[in-house]
């Protein structure tokens, strides 16, 4: 979570966590960032505004992006704000708190299901092995999971330093795909298209 900035100042962002009324290096504005159906899983929707000309964007969710953040908002930001989407929508704290995992997957299509399921086995496999491994025998002895291994299971966990690189990277990519895949699945993953329905009259 970024620290509040002080006023009009300059910060680095993923494209995912821009926020309404940042200002690009470009100088346009950022009204809206949306990760939907239609958009490319890792990327998101970026609507930008510069004097009167107004464009979409698609970006990369991951890429870095230098905006001035904090200052006064312009005019066109400064009126009422809409109703959030539930694309862009963040859970509560109550949602969150009480979240039923069994439910959430009930309401899952079956492709669904399968598509998180290969993602979270992959996840789980080699997301957990990440610190496991290292150059040396004492380097895995010092590892803090490993002091109830025999030795000759310790000596299995000495593997070269590309080799520990590549399986932490791919430790990562597994992490972040895995997160990337739930944000555009929140509104159906809490309810919130069911309660939606139900209000309306």
């Amino acid at each position: 979570m970024l620290a509040p900035s002080n006023q009009n100042s300059l910060v680095k962002v993923p494209a995912r966590h821009l926020l309404r009324g940042d200002v690009t290096g470009s100088g346009e504005v950022v009204l809206s960032v949306s990760v939907g159906a239609k958009t490319p899983r890792g990327m998101v929707d970026v609507l930008l505004q510069k004097g009167e000309r107004k464009r979409a964007a698609i970006w990369n969710a991951r890429t870095i992006i230098g905006v001035r953040r904090g200052g006064a908002a312009p005019e066109e930001l400064a009126a009422a704000e809409p109703e959030i989407s539930l694309s862009d929508r963040l859970p509560t704290f109550h949602e969150l708190a009480s979240f039923d995992a069994v439910k959430a997957w009930e309401r899952l299509t079956p492709e669904q299901q399968r598509e998180i399921g290969v993602l979270a086995l992959r996840f789980g496999t080699i997301g957990q092995c990440e610190g496991y491994f290292h150059e040396t025998i004492e380097g895995v002895r010092q590892g803090f999971s490993s002091s109830h291994w025999t030795p000759q299971v310790q000596a299995t966990a000495v593997w070269p330093r590309l080799h520990i690189e590549l399986i932490e990277s791919a430790a990562q990519a597994a992490f972040e795909a895995l997160c990337e895949h739930f944000d555009p699945l929140w509104p159906q993953l809490f309810g919130w298209h069911a309660r939606k329905e139900v209000k309306q009259p």
